[in-house]
C-alpha cells in the first residue's frame, strides 16, 4: 500500500498551475466566493492558513484579494509547484510550507484558515479539532469544503465497491468522508454550521460507473432532488461554517 504522502505526489508530480490563474472558473469558484463571503467579504492584510492547499489555487485566490497567506500541505510536489509559481510571477504573500496539519500551531495564530477535501484526511481528528481551534485567533473563523459519510448508501458503495473490480479510487487509502461523530467533534471547539450548496449524489455514478460519460441526466436529477430540504443531509458535498 502507498502511503498518503507517496499518493498525493504522484498526484502533483508534473501538473502545473494553469495562468492566468484569475480567469474564469477560479475568478468566480463557487467555494472560494463562499469561504470570503463567511471570512466577512474581506481578507485583505489578514493573516489566512490554507490548509492542505495542494498546488495552491485558492492560495493564490485570497492572495489576490489582499491575505498573507501560509501554504501548507505534506505533499514536496505540490509545495514545491506553488512556491516555484509564486517565486515566477513575483508572488511575496503566499509562503508556502511543507508542513503537516498537526502543526499549524506552531505558524500560528490565524485570522481565518480554509481548506479544501482536507479534513477527511487527517487523524488523530480530536488534536486536529484542538489545533485548529487553537490556530486561529479568538475572533477568527475557519471554512471547509468536505464530503460527508452522512449517507449509508453512499458509504456502502464506497466501501464495498471503489477501488474493486476495475471501479477507479480517487483518494489515498487511508482518507475516509468526515463522519457525524467528526462534526461533533469541531462542535466541542467552535460554533459549527453546516450548509449543502448542491446535491451531490446520483452524478457520482457517471464518474465511477460510466467512465463519465451520460453525466447530465444524473445531474439534472441531483438538481431536482435539492429542491426537497429533508434530502440536502444526504449529499456527498457540504460546506463547514467554523467560528
Amino acid at each position: 500500500m502507498v502511503d498518503k504522502e507517496t499518493h498525493w505526489d504522484n498526484v502533483y508530480q508534473g501538473q502545473n498551475i494553469q495562468a492566468p490563474y484569475l480567469e474564469a472558473p477560479y475568478l468566480d469558484h463557487p467555494v472560494f466566493i463562499a469561504a470570503l463571503e463567511h471570512f466577512g467579504g474581506s481578507v485583505s492584510n489578514r493573516r489566512l492558513l490554507d490548509l492542505g492547499c495542494g498546488l495552491g489555487t485558492a492560495s493564490l485566490f485570497f492572495a489576490e484579494h489582499g491575505a498573507s497567506v501560509t501554504s501548507v500541505d505534506t505533499s514536496a510536489a505540490a509545495i514545491s509547484t506553488l512556491r516555484a509559481y509564486c517565486i515566477e510571477h513575483g508572488i511575496s504573500n503566499i509562503e508556502p510550507i511543507l508542513m503537516p496539519a498537526a502543526n499549524i500551531t506552531d505558524i500560528g495564530p490565524f485570522d481565518f484558515i480554509f481548506g479544501s477535501m482536507i479534513l477527511h484526511h487527517i487523524e488523530p481528528f480530536t488534536e486536529l479539532a484542538s489545533g485548529l481551534r487553537a490556530g486561529l485567533l479568538p475572533e477568527g473563523k475557519a471554512f471547509f469544503y468536505e464530503n460527508s459519510a452522512t449517507s449509508s448508501l453512499l458509504m456502502w458503495f464506497r466501501n464495498h465497491v471503489i477501488g474493486k473490480l476495475g471501479v477507479p479510487k480517487y483518494g489515498d487509502e487511508e482518507e475516509s468522508p468526515l463522519s457525524g461523530s467528526e462534526i461533533k467533534t469541531l462542535a466541542d471547539h467552535f460554533h459549527v454550521e453546516i450548509i449543502y450548496p448542491e446535491f451531490v449524489f446520483f452524478r457520482l455514478i457517471p464518474i465511477y460507473l460510466l467512465g463519465g460519460r451520460w453525466q447530465r441526466p444524473f445531474r439534472q436529477l441531483d438538481d431536482l432532488l435539492y429542491a426537497v430540504p429533508y434530502l440536502r443531509q444526504y449529499s456527498y458535498r457540504q460546506y463547514i461554517l467554523l467560528s
